[in-house]
């Protein structure tokens, strides 16, 4: 509200509040000394309103000048704003971007994640959000990205970190733009050929982020960010469906679950998500998507309820396991992490056995984690993502 009155203060052209005060004064028959005593503001307060001289506008007395003139707030605050001294309009202009940055960025944990610098001044921080994002302003940050991103009822401001990722994360897949068109054909003939790749710590991912970028599927991995629980997320950009993995419980088995999962979305409920712009695994989600059966799919694909009935009764097999493992075409850490998935169901924690069965997620990852938060901008780093996707 604020920076829609200065804007139009700065463009106005009309009468003046002085010019008004004399128009109002001659049409009710009072002299400037009698309104001064009626009112209860004294000739210097009133001239200094009047002729823009003060460097600080005492309120109260504005108030009832604006009062007096029939003016409502936002008019009297153009009015008043209209040639005001310039370090006023500058402090004004100051504090409402602090309140801005304040109200839409957790500055602490963006601090803590290479974003920010928490010492920074206030130009600093704002060159720093606007070259990130590529705006010209802080204010497109609340404008431009929720205009595309959410509804009514999917605005999130008491959620700053989950709005820095969906926007951060919307503005990667704007700017990569995937040229290849997408075809539900060619994914569903993709994705039988998916888990052979699971073997492959050290490569696995990138080549099947690549296969599916072929196909019209932008797949991008981000460290998942403090203070929240997104597993993974399915966004409909520029007309085609773009896929993030996050390492939110740091496990290599979740990491291929969750992309299983996204897919299974991106085939069966791609409609819905391109109504809303994008769907969040492991937040709560007002369209209610049917996580369960993007559960079931992801579980049955990696590995069939079937065969981890045959196998968990040798779980504590290493050999037995690994060799299974093998048959089914799937690294070995995927039958472990289905059996504590299968455990918990039924009360029984396993989360702490077979630690050493799982690769350290940073193997499969570090070609793939272009996407930190501590990168000059998106823009720049878009670029190296599309060039790693592409063959």
């Amino acid at each position: 509200m604020i920076n829609s009155i200065l804007n139009k203060s700065f463009n106005y052209d009309g009468p003046s509040l002085e010019d008004l005060l004399v128009e109002k004064l001659e049409s009710s028959g009072l002299t400037k000394t009698q309104f001064e005593k009626l009112a209860g503001i004294e000739r210097k307060s009133l001239d200094s309103i009047i002729y823009k001289t003060s460097k600080q506008t005492d309120i109260s007395k504005l108030i009832k000048l604006g009062e007096f003139l029939d003016l409502d707030f936002d008019k009297l605050l153009i009015l008043h704003y209209h040639n005001r001294p310039q370090e006023e309009i500058g402090d004004l202009q100051d504090s409402m971007d602090i309140t801005f940055i304040n109200k839409y960025f957790d500055l602490k944990t963006l601090s803590s994640l290479g974003f920010l610098d928490k010492k920074s001044e206030l130009e600093e921080l704002k060159n720093r959000i606007c070259t990130f994002f590529g705006i010209k302003s802080i204010y497109e940050y609340d404008t431009t990205l929720n205009d595309v991103l959410f509804s009514r009822t999917k605005k999130t401001y008491s959620d700053k970190m989950k709005d820095f990722w969906i926007k951060s994360s919307y503005k990667y897949f704007e700017l990569i733009n995937n040229p290849n068109e997408f075809e539900r054909r060619s994914l569903i003939e993709l994705i039988p050929k998916i888990k052979p790749y699971t073997r492959n710590i050290e490569n696995g991912l990138k080549t099947i982020f690549q296969a599916l970028y072929n196909v019209g599927v932008t797949v991008i991995f981000q460290p998942s960010l403090p203070k929240t629980h997104i597993r993974g997320a399915t966004f409909f950009v520029n007309d085609k469906p773009c896929i993030v993995i996050t390492d939110y419980n740091k496990n290599y088995a979740t990491i291929w679950f969750a992309l299983i999962h996204e897919l299974h979305h991106v085939l069966y409920d791609l409609d819905i998500i391109a109504k809303t712009s994008y769907h969040l695994t492991g937040e709560p989600d007002l369209f209610l998507l049917q996580e369960d059966k993007a559960n079931n799919f992801a579980s049955e694909y990696l590995i069939s309820e079937e065969k981890m009935r045959y196998i968990e009764k040798m779980i504590h097999n290493k050999v037995m396991v690994s060799r299974f493992a093998e048959q089914n075409q799937i690294h070995p850490c995927i039958i472990y992490s289905q059996f504590q998935w299968r455990q918990a169901e039924i009360g029984n924690d396993y989360w702490g056995a077979f630690k050493e069965q799982f690769p350290n997620i940073s193997l499969a990852t570090k070609n793939l984690n272009i996407a930190n938060w501590d990168v000059d901008s998106i823009k720049e780093t878009a670029k190296k993502m599309r060039d790693l996707l592409t063959v």
